[in-house]
């Protein structure tokens, strides 16, 4: 049975923290942890009897299921959405109506990440200081506001600054979805359920497709009404989150004592809690001196960079094979339904050899659409709108390097520094890729698809190192096991403490 945490005010001020512990103890000496979270105050007090395999295990799964997975789809859907829907307007009549020129257009597609890199900071102090679930509700609702505002912009200076607004609200977006979906799920779970958010790269594309084609329809306010349904939808999500998200099973008002118990039982094995605790310099510079943490930032920017550019223009690329307005809009909603396809096809693989491999997989096949797109003539517009479909399972290698994240490193201040790390490599990436669209390359653009094939092919690179760290890693800490040179000490509830992976000496690492 699980032992119980001290109460006792003496031992509690007497107490280390749990880096300090195993400098003062012997190994196999229970340790008490001082009660600074709900988790080990509620663990301390309820100790179970916990099969996975149970019903009671198996009915809390489905609550959760239920009850966090539509919400945190909806809300990465609309941030995918309403961030794409420019490049929708672009075709819909933004351009003239605007007078925007072809640089103002690309500044446009890149300004929205200024706004991120502008709203990381702030994003990392509130993530850690108030409640997260409340935060991301509440900048849920403020974007929505912003991205409804698109409607009544017509110059290039007010279409900047909402952008630039946009940025800086939905950054926390993705932080946040790493961070709730780590709490909630098993690091065996946690692949498919990000594979599941993650699909909303591809229905982004499609819901946004259908939304523009038949805002199209109309005789006028057709790019602005676009605006107006976005922001209303994601306005709409941000109010159902405000009642119902819970960043953590401690937070559920929709479990019971027992169920919370369950739920934090089931995700033990992962070592990487469930609570945000304050801000700690020590893991903060543990982070700094993670390898994979620079690693995390330079594939989000080698995987920013092709994105930043197919979010802006991909329509127009689809357009400049010579489609009509209303064919491109569905076309589009055609790449997206085969990325959810990808993804899928992406988790086969990944179940019968592992994330790093079906990560490679996915760059394989951008790569080859990105040489299709370049090599085929234009006279085989059908042939080259294959590659752009091809080109598009990219982003699905994302969905692995997040949940490297979620099951590879453990510690709430590290956690967010990576989350960090992640969001700046986007806006970087993000940044740049809209740059290498130049007019004078229009419609073929072959300086941006160079460009294209050049970083995912990097990418590829990256993400093979990020596996093969994670195999060393793992090896090593199986031959200090096999070799009885380490054994960590028993601390009471240590996988919901704030320990780090690296503090964790029998912490494994996802492939």
């Amino acid at each position: 049975m699980f032992s119980k945490l001290s109460s006792d005010p003496a031992t509690m001020e007497k107490s280390k923290t749990l880096a300090e512990v195993g400098k003062d103890f012997a190994v196999g000496d229970v340790v008490d942890v001082p009660d600074k979270n709900k988790a080990l105050d509620l663990l301390a007090n309820h100790a179970i009897d916990f099969d996975p395999n149970s019903p009671e295990a198996k009915r809390v799964l489905r609550k959760i299921d239920k009850m966090v997975m539509p919400i945190i789809f909806m809300v990465y859907l609309l941030q995918l959405m309403d961030k794409n829907s420019l490049s929708f307007a672009a075709i819909m009549g933004i351009r003239s109506d605007a007078h925007l020129t072809a640089s103002q257009y690309s500044w446009l597609g890149s300004i929205v990440y200024f706004g991120y890199l502008g709203g990381e900071i702030p994003v990392t102090f509130f993530m850690q200081r108030v409640p997260l679930a409340k935060y991301l509700s509440v900048m849920c609702m403020l974007w929505g506001v912003v991205v409804a505002m698109h409607a009544v912009c017509h110059d290039f200076g007010s279409l900047a600054a909402v952008r630039l607004l946009l940025g800086m609200i939905e950054v926390c977006t993705a932080p946040a979805a790493i961070y709730i979906t780590a709490s909630w799920y098993t690091k065996e779970e946690q692949v498919t359920r990000v594979a599941i958010w993650y699909t909303t790269s591809g229905w982004a594309a499609v819901f946004g497709g259908f939304f523009s084609w038949a805002l199209n329809q109309a005789p006028r306010f057709r790019w602005q009404g676009l605006f107006v349904v976005f922001g209303a939808l994601t306005f709409v999500t941000g109010i159902v989150m405000f009642f119902f998200l819970a960043a953590s099973p401690t937070e559920a008002r929709w479990l019971t004592e027992e169920e919370k118990v369950i739920a934090l039982e089931r995700v033990r094995g992962n070592k990487t809690g469930t609570e945000v605790w304050k801000f700690n310099k020590s893991q903060l510079k543990e982070a700094f001196l993670d390898v994979r943490f620079y690693l995390t930032f330079l594939l989000l920017v080698s995987t920013g960079l092709p994105n930043g550019g197919v979010t802006a223009f991909g329509p127009t690329i689809v357009a400049g094979f010579g489609y009509s307005t209303n064919k491109t809009t569905l076309l589009s909603m055609g790449s997206g339904a085969s990325q959810v396809v990808g993804t899928f096809l992406a988790l086969f693989i990944a179940k019968y050899t592992n994330r790093t491999v079906a990560g490679v997989w996915t760059l394989v096949l951008a790569c080859i659409g990105c040489a299709m797109m370049l090599g085929i003539p234009a006279s085989n517009n059908g042939a080259r709108y294959g590659g752009y479909i091809l080109v598009m399972q990219f982003p699905i290698c994302v969905l692995f390097i997040i949940t490297f994240i979620t099951a590879g490193v453990a510690g709430s201040t590290k956690k967010i520094a990576f989350g960090a790390a992640y969001q700046l490599g986007y806006a970087v990436g993000n940044i740049i890729g809209p740059q290498t669209y130049r007019k004078d390359d229009a419609p073929n653009y072959y300086i941006a698809k160079y460009t294209m094939l050049a970083f995912l092919i990097f990418t590829a690179i990256l993400l093979s190192m990020f596996g093969l760290i994670h195999m060393v890693w793992n090896h090593k800490i199986d031959k200090r096991h096999a070799d009885a040179e380490d054994i960590s000490t028993t601390i009471a509830n240590e996988e919901f403490a704030d320990l780090t992976d690296f503090e964790m000496k029998s912490f494994k690492y996802p492939l």
